[in-house]
């Protein structure tokens, strides 16, 4: 067992193609379908709170039935069965888990091997409750006894009950604390809302996203207010009656929310959801707690359905966890400085932002694990976090619909009323542009150009999305052209396009604070090192105006397999007016830059995980200690227990830790 010994069956070794299980600590293949029931091992354990010794895995129930009058045994195998105790007698299972292959099909013969084996289990007990799902697509089942004739009789359910718990404690708004998301099973759930409105709602692209959306938004404004409005009970959604009480509900619940967020919806936006559909979607968000659940599963499971939606159709392309969070763990923001993206899309770098400062707070409030915390330290912090994210923090894009995204992401972690804004970044601070969008954000933030510590972003760029409007380009200097003589530079006619990553670096360095100001910015290779005086000039003023402090080459792989782009994080410094002003004939002084060049993101050409590897060539294991921590009664229950998986070969974080290491060993210089 992996929470006993800490390793698998070979050490520190795995076969090429395997993994290792979190029951067992075996190697097995990894299929997709041995993964789905290692992520149902997880949540069974993470989000139902069982003991992992109280679950096994393969076990062979026998199975007796009647088919065409006559008796028949066969036996059955469940992937995971949960027992009452660690007991591993059949009476003593009360729920089970068949994962199917992922072409499976959930239909009535696939259920109905479920009930067979539901109906074969302890005959003592008047509940037991059974799980079917073949990686998406999942069902809850309930076996109880006809009072009359004794004979077996199954309920759909939209939930199943922890041991702990009672059916009917899940019918009722009053229910126990909502569960916390664990692994990817909300990555699974925002699929399978999507992927049900496709196919049964011919919802496509921006309609499905935009009804998900909206329901999203009402289950958080419900949690904020402990209404308990956006519930299913556990049976409710099998009447139509039961469906329409829901749909009744969530649409009362949508109204407020459009009051709410004003500065957001428009007011005419509906759910146009039937009341089934609507029941379905309800029931799979209704059972977590999006406000406690870890921002890392929210922000990969939102930007899953975001990228598959509004920026795949906007040929945009949203940048990858690991390299944001890289970004902004080696600019490092405090709670006192302004942070700003100005081209945020969805808000993937203000959320990675916002979990940094709720990291810092739990820890100052005395939270002991705050990469771990329970929903009673979050809940202390939650009025500083509020407070943080309406002061300091701040997003723009020039798309509306992906604002909208972006105040949902920010929603999500429990941001409230974000400084997010719609108008192009490169327009602002020029009067023919002005808009009342422009004017409520230089209100806010006190001017905006100048005013900010840090630019954190990934700008748009290409060839094929030039920037052509003149009045645009006379704003920048990057928008002409330049002539070299000897060291200097003299200025030339007006282009006629200009890349738009080329007037973001001018448009980052215009909003940051004069001499203390940090740019992170993703690049693409070409501006860094390809040919010609245009380019070189690009480079020689970025070297003026800024001072560079860093500059990380990502992998090819790195924005694999949404586009294929070469690009760089590049950290700048504003530098100070007088920094230019005194500068010699070779320009300003420049201290040591950090380089570094990743070879692993990881992940593949193709998006498939990438692991670290001993030099024969196999997946190395490491062993971790994990603190498990579960909050009930006011009371913090917490066990340690040592776990063995493959470490995923990412030098993204390393490359964070030594910017900071050398950057310290040189202040103590």
């Amino acid at each position: 067992m992996i929470d006993e010994t800490g390793q698998g069956d070979d050490g520190d070794i795995v076969p090429e193609g395997m993994l290792v299980c979190a029951l067992t600590g075996d190697h097995k293949p990894a299929t997709a379908q041995e993964e789905t029931l290692q992520s149902l091992i997880e949540q069974l354990h993470g989000e139902y709170g069982i003991p992992l010794n109280q679950i096994k895995r393969d076990v062979r129930v026998q199975c007796v039935s009647e088919e065409a009058g006559k008796e028949r045994n066969r036996t059955r195998v469940v992937s995971l069965a949960v027992y009452e105790s660690d007991a591993a007698a059949l009476e003593d299972i009360v729920r089970v888990v068949i994962v199917a292959k992922p072409t499976a099909k959930s239909n009535k013969s696939s259920i109905d091997v479920l009930d067979e084996v539901l109906g074969n289990l302890s005959q003592d007990r008047s509940q037991v409750f059974g799980i079917w799902t073949n990686g998406i697509e999942l069902s809850f089942r309930m076996r109880t006894f006809h009072k009359r004739t004794g004979t077996p009789e199954f309920t759909d359910l939209t939930d199943i009950p922890a041991l702990d718990e009672s059916l009917e404690e899940l019918e009722t708004a009053d229910r126990r604390p909502l569960r916390v998301a664990s692994g990817d099973s909300l990555l699974r759930t925002f699929r399978r809302c999507h992927d049900y409105l496709y196919g049964n709602q011919n919802m496509r692209g921006d309609r499905a996203f935009w009804q998900i959306l909206y329901l999203i938004f009402a289950k958080i404004l419900d949690e904020r207010s402990s209404a308990r409005e956006f519930f299913v009970g556990a049976t409710e959604r099998n009447s139509e009656k039961g469906q329409r009480e829901i749909a009744k509900r969530i649409k009362q619940l949508f109204a407020r929310v459009k009051e709410e967020y004003d500065d957001v919806f428009d007011g005419n936006e509906e759910i146009t959801l039937n009341d089934r559909a609507l029941s379905f979607i309800a029931a799979e968000l209704s059972r977590y707690s999006f406000l406690n659940t870890d921002t890392d599963a929210k922000g990969t499971a939102y930007e899953a359905i975001t990228s598959t939606t509004l920026k795949r159709e906007r040929g945009q392309f949203f940048t990858p966890r690991n390299v944001i969070k890289m970004m902004v763990d080696m600019i490092a923001p405090t709670p006192d400085k302004k942070v700003l993206d100005p081209a945020c899309g969805s808000g993937g770098f203000l959320v990675v932002v916002l979990s940094a400062m709720r990291q810092l707070f739990l820890l100052r409030n005395g939270c002991p694990y705050p990469e771990n915390p329970i929903p009673s330290e979050l809940k202390k912090i939650d009025p500083s976090i509020r407070k943080y994210a309406g002061s300091f923090l701040y997003g723009v894009d020039v798309d509306p619909e992906l604002r909208k995204a972006a105040r949902m992401n920010m929603v999500m972690n429990n941001d409230g009323h974000g400084n997010i804004y719609s108008f192009n970044s490169l327009e602002f601070g020029i009067p023919k542009f002005a808009s009342p969008e422009q004017v409520t954000f230089s209100k806010k933030s006190g001017g905006g150009h100048g005013q900010f510590d840090y630019v954190v972003t990934n700008p748009p760029f290409g060839a094929k999305i030039p920037v052509e409007d003149p009045d645009i380009l006379r704003a920048f200097e990057l928008g002409y052209t330049w002539k070299r003589s000897g060291d200097a530079w003299t200025k030339r006619e007006l282009q006629k396009k200009v890349p738009p990553e080329i007037l973001f670096i001018e448009t980052c360095w215009k909003f940051l604070k004069p001499g203390t100001g940090v740019a992170a910015i993703v690049l693409p290779n070409g501006i860094l090192g390809n040919p010609g005086e245009q380019m070189e000039f690009v480079r020689w003023w970025m070297l003026r105006h800024m001072e560079l402090l860093a500059s990380v080459d990502l992998p090819a792989e790195a924005f694999l397999p949404q586009v294929s782009v070469q690009a760089s994080c590049v950290f700048l410094r504003r530098r100070a007016d007088n920094e230019i002003r005194l500068a010699g004939s070779k320009g300003p002084p420049q201290r040591p830059v950090f380089m570094a060049i990743s070879e692993n993101c990881g992940h593949g050409r193709r998006g498939e995980v990438q692991y670290v590897r001993n030099p024969d060539g196999t997946e190395k294991i490491q062993t971790r200690t994990v603190v498990e921590r579960r909050e009930r009664n006011r009371k913090i229950d917490q066990i340690e227990r040592l776990v063995a998986s493959k470490e995923v070969a990412d030098d993204l974080p390393w490359i964070a830790q030594e910017y900071h290491r050398l950057c310290t060993q040189a202040t103590e210089k």
